[in-house]
């Protein structure tokens, strides 16, 4: 499915963040909405249009007995003392030298003086000073709730757009988290034995040639083992597949227990493994004259045989009930500057000592010394 990846565990962080998401933000505009009404809708409903027209009337007989004298200081003062009157606002608007319209409330704009309920043109003798104008509060409070009401909603419907691209990179760095998981697992599955966790047939291939040239670049040589389970189809038989699945993972772990972390080893096909043993070198210090084998063989030889050991000597737990003993034949072979394998003959080597092992009764390590046309055996 395109959107398999979504699985329980997504879902669950997108409910998470939606409900906290929702609970937040709604509770808060929730919340200031109330206050909203409360303060500035509830309380100013109770007054009526008959004491706002006696207040604004009243509003404009004071200013004729107040300000006697039309200055702006004076008119300043008076628009000051009367705008804490509850439910009205009082402005004064008149034309400067210049003939430009000013208001003594400065914050005051030209659709808020064309909005005003209550207008008195003031004369001071025959000439025309300015405009008294008296505004209806509570319809200015209602015009600030439906703006109020707009923010609102603008603000629910900007959080959800932020909250579907936050989910939006939560759930793309998720899905790219999956497909890189789904990568390394498909890479891992294309090189890895699906029974044993051992490299595939293919893979020991590819990188037996690629060792083989860094062996002649550096000169140090390198053995391959060719191990084989023995009697596993009679003990197939016997036991049954699944049994010998589990043997086959039992040798598996204890062959790659036994190795170094440089070498490699991979299930060559069905109850067969190689293993590459790499820069299997001399040892220094050692008397060439008193060997019993040649120098590169020693280290390849002690690895081969730690494998054979602990394999012959474990127990392999089938069931509740049962336990069995296997045992494994051995083959090696070498290749070295002075010797002119290709990998087939390589392989073919080895599988060549490892069949004189099962010829030779079986649980033994057979070595094929390079450039020779013979092979040691090692129980």
């Amino acid at each position: 499915m395109a959107f398999g990846f979504l699985k329980t565990r997504f879902i669950l962080y997108f409910m998470l963040l939606v409900a906290l998401g929702v609970f937040l933000f709604n509770s808060l505009l929730t919340r200031q909405s109330a206050i909203m009404y409360r303060y500035f809708i509830e309380k100013p409903s109770a007054y009526n249009l008959e004491r706002a027209e006696r207040l604004s009337t009243s509003i404009y007989n004071s200013f004729k007995k107040e300000v006697l004298i039309p200055s702006i200081e004076n008119i300043e003062a008076f628009i000051k003392k009367y705008n804490d009157i509850p439910f009205l606002s009082v402005n004064f608007i008149y034309s400067d030298a210049s003939g430009n319209m000013k208001s003594v409330v400065g914050d005051v704009k030209d659709i808020d003086i064309l909005n005003a309920e209550y207008v008195y043109q003031i004369r001071s003798g025959t000439e025309n000073i300015g405009t008294l104008l008296v505004y209806d509060i509570n319809k200015e409070y209602k015009k600030g709730l439906g703006e109020y009401d707009h923010i609102l909603n603008v603000t629910r419907v900007s959080f959800s757009f932020l909250l579907i691209f936050l989910l939006s990179i939560f759930i793309y760095r998720e899905y790219s988290v999956s497909m890189e998981h789904r990568k390394r697992i498909a890479e891992y599955q294309a090189v890895h034995d699906g029974l044993t966790g051992m490299y595939t047939n293919k893979y020991f291939k590819e990188h037996l040639a690629q060792e083989m040239k860094k062996s002649r670049r550096s000169g140090l040589p390198l053995c391959l083992l060719m191990c084989d389970v023995d009697h596993f189809k009679r003990f197939n038989d016997t036991y049954g597949h699944l049994a010998g699945d589990v043997v086959l993972q039992h040798v598996a772990r204890i062959i790659a227990e036994n190795v170094r972390e440089s070498d490699i080893v991979a299930r060559y096909g069905g109850e067969e493994f190689a293993v590459i043993l790499l820069d299997t070198g001399a040892k220094k210090g050692h008397d060439a004259a008193k060997r019993t084998t040649p120098p590169f063989t020693e280290e390849s030889l002690m690895i081969a045989q730690r494998i054979k050991k602990k394999i012959e000597t474990a127990r392999v737990r089938l069931d509740s009930d049962t336990e069995v003993g296997v045992t494994m034949s051995v083959g090696l072979s070498f290749y070295t500057d002075e010797t002119e394998h290709t990998q087939s003959s390589l392989v073919h080597e080895a599988d060549q000592a490892l069949y004189q092992s099962k010829n030779n009764g079986r649980n033994r390590i057979t070595v094929s010394y390079p450039g020779k046309d013979e092979t040691v055996e090692y129980v």
